[in-house]
């Protein structure tokens, strides 16, 4: 059953590139270049804090994260990160269904689908290309799916994917209205009993929260992200969230269509 509700689904840029293989060359292991480097200058004095978050932190957080969340929910089901990036969570997540299907053979291991606009402003050398290579490199082209689309406006079905997540994406979201449409497309998408995380710069994380208590959503934490992911003086918070079982289609549908 198809996960899309539009008639015609973005291009998966990792079937794309991979048709055209032979002239792209792969790194021995996948690049993720430096978040917002103008943040990375404004930090002044704190640079060496910045640096260590966006180059080893950041890691850390979401191997931890995902290591946690990996025993409460269903591996064979989709998952979806949103503003992928260069894949830095996509690979983890798909890192780990590969693993539950070498020791799951029995049954078949559904992808991870990322989503972003490819802003190289967010992200240095942010493309699908640049997406594509670190895949290859994780020898991971089996289990991802890549799409060129807004968060704001996800082309997915309603309650598609056991966990989504966001790694500091929403907060580049131009207005407060959007990120109010992109936490709501989150929550859209994602399964009845599954799961949101979303890592972002505190200040941004207590409005997520207060989206999803909007929504009825009662199972949610929002935590510091510790000293792994101080990006300068700039401090990032973790919202873990769960979706209830019994919420209302209809009122879901009337928040987010």
């Amino acid at each position: 059953m198809s996960l899309y509700r539009v008639c015609s689904p973005p291009l998966n840029e990792i079937e794309v590139y991979r048709q055209e293989s032979d002239s792209i060359s792969i790194p021995s292991s996948p690049t993720y270049g430096i978040d917002a480097p103008l943040g990375l200058l404004a930090s002044n004095i704190f640079a060496p804090l910045y640096l260590y978050a966006t180059l080893r932190g950041k890691f850390q957080v979401w191997q931890r994260i995902l290591n946690d969340i990996s025993k409460q929910i269903d591996l064979c089901e989709p998952c979806l990160d949103c503003g992928c990036g260069r894949g830095m969570v996509l690979i983890q997540i798909a890192h780990l269904k590969k693993e539950f299907t070498h020791n799951c053979s029995y049954r078949s291991v559904l992808p991870v689908y990322g989503v972003d606009i490819f802003n190289s402003f967010d992200q240095t050398s942010n493309s699908p290309l640049s997406t594509y290579r670190n895949v290859a490199s994780a020898n991971l082209l089996d289990y991802i799916v890549v799409h060129t689309a807004n968060f704001v406006n996800l082309p997915f079905k309603d309650n598609s994917f056991s966990l989504v997540t966001s790694s500091l994406a929403i907060h580049n979201v131009n207005n407060r209205q959007d990120k109010q449409r992109a936490i709501q497309q989150c929550a859209r998408v994602t399964k009845p009993n599954g799961w949101l995380i979303s890592v972002d710069l505190k200040g941004n994380v207590a409005f997520y929260q207060q989206i999803l208590r909007e929504l009825h959503w009662q199972t949610i934490e929002r935590y510091w992200a510790g000293i792994q992911m101080m990006f300068g003086l700039w401090p990032c918070e973790i919202l873990k969230a769960q979706k209830p079982q019994q919420l209302s289609d209809s009122f879901h549908s009337n928040q987010t269509n």
